[in-house]
C-alpha cells in the first residue's frame, strides 16, 4: 500500500470539497431555474426561449443574459429562420449557455412595449429579477434597442453595464449572415 503525504490528502480533500460546493450551487440554480420556468408555464400565453442543443434557452445558466423584450406570437420552432440565426449564431460564438429571457413573458405582436406599457408589467420585471437572483448574472444584454431601453428603465443599478446586440428578427430582415450576427455578438458581448 502506497502511503501519500498529508499535504496532499488536505489538497485532495480540498479539491473534493471545491467540487462539491460547485456541484451544489448549479444544482441549486437549475433548480430554482426550473421553478421560475413552471411558473411561467402556468400561464397559457407566457413564453419561454427553448433549449435546442447545444443552445440551453432559458435554462443556460451561464453568467450572461441576453434579454429580449417580449416573445412574438410568432411561432418560433427549430427551422424557423430567426431562431436558426440567433442560435447557429450564438453556437459558434461560445454561447451556449448564455440565459436567455424576455423581460415580459407574455406574447404579443412585435414592438407591442413600445406603445404601451401593460399593468402586469411589473409583475415580469420582478419575475426577471428573480432569475438575476438565482443566476448572478455579470453582464446583461438587450437583444435590440426596446430591450436595452426596458432594461435601462427598470434594472437602474444595472444601466451603465447592459450593451445591445441585434435583435434576430433585424437580422433576419436586413440579410445579415450567422457569421455576421456572430462577429456582433463577439464583438459586444465577449469583447472580441
Amino acid at each position: 500500500m502506497i502511503k501519500l503525504p498529508s499535504h496532499f490528502l488536505d489538497q485532495m480533500s480540498y479539491v473534493c470539497h471545491c467540487f462539491w460546493m460547485a456541484t451544489e450551487a448549479f444544482d441549486q440554480k437549475l433548480a430554482g431555474l426550473r421553478e421560475l420556468a413552471r411558473e411561467i408555464g402556468s400561464h397559457e400565453d407566457w413564453w419561454l426561449f427553448p433549449t435546442q442543443e447545444p443552445i440551453q434557452g432559458f435554462m443556460g445558466t451561464g453568467q450572461i443574459f441576453i434579454v429580449g423584450d417580449q416573445p412574438s406570437t410568432d411561432e418560433w420552432g427549430p427551422k424557423h429562420p430567426n431562431r436558426k440565426i440567433f442560435y447557429e449564431s450564438l453556437h459558434k460564438a461560445g454561447l451556449q449557455n448564455a440565459h436567455l429571457t424576455d423581460l415580459y413573458k407574455r406574447r404579443d405582436f412585435a414592438g407591442a412595449l413600445e406603445r404601451l406599457i401593460p399593468d402586469d408589467f411589473l409583475e415580469h420585471v420582478n419575475l426577471f429579477k428573480k432569475e438575476i437572483q438565482i443566476l448572478k448574472p455579470t453582464l446583461i444584454v438587450g437583444l435590440g434597442q426596446l430591450a436595452q431601453r426596458l432594461l435601462i428603465q427598470n434594472l437602474p443599478d444595472w444601466k451603465p453595464m447592459i450593451p445591445r446586440i441585434y435583435h434576430f428578427a433585424h437580422v433576419e430582415r436586413v440579410g445579415m449572415t450567422s457569421g455576421q450576427y456572430e462577429t456582433n455578438m463577439r464583438k459586444i458581448i465577449l469583447g472580441e
